[in-house]
């Protein structure tokens, strides 16, 4: 059985979009932070695939509970997205 970092990859409409009032994905990453998971946000144009692995070029977010600023940015890297134990996939219509 493949042993996984604690590492949560979210994919989804750019971030600045969120509304952090309504959006439940935030509900689920600030439990997973809470419990030491380090979570890391892409946008599907950032995603490629070589030698039958895809990676993405992510952003590694830490979310905060403030009204106006809800996450900040900690760094930006490449990502094997093997490496992640979830992958959350939330994308506004139309797809």
């Amino acid at each position: 059985m493949k042993k996984y970092k604690k590492i949560i990859a979210i994919q989804g409409d750019p971030i600045q979009r969120i509304n952090p009032k309504t959006d439940t994905t935030l509900l689920l990453a600030h439990e997973a932070q809470r419990r030491g998971y380090k979570i890391y946000y892409y946008e599907t144009k950032s995603l490629t695939f070589f030698k039958n692995t895809v990676y993405a070029s992510c952003n590694l977010i830490k979310f905060i509970k403030r009204k106006n600023f809800f996450y900040s940015i900690q760094k930006k890297e490449v990502l094997d997205l093997s490496a992640a134990r979830f992958i959350l996939m939330r994308q506004n219509p139309p797809f």
